[in-house]
């Protein structure tokens, strides 16, 4: 299944990443700004693939005891 992809900014030797930007445009406008107010190297990353687990197992552990009070 084909997803959206989205765009990331990093400042050289920041912390990780956390805004998704939905076009180029916006990227490269953030990283113009942070660019000027950090004096840093600023990078626009690109998503090129995603993983996830599907499978999700649910067990049975009801308790013994069937007076549960709700």
């Amino acid at each position: 299944m084909k997803q959206a992809g989205f765009y990331m900014i990093y400042v050289e030797g920041g912390n990780s990443p956390t805004y998704k930007h939905d076009s180029f445009e916006s990227a490269s406008k953030e990283a113009y700004r942070l660019a000027g107010t950090t004096g840093k190297e600023v990078f626009i990353l690109s998503t090129v693939a995603s993983c996830k687990k599907e499978i999700i197992i649910i067990g049975a552990c009801k308790p013994e005891d069937d007076n549960l009070p709700f």
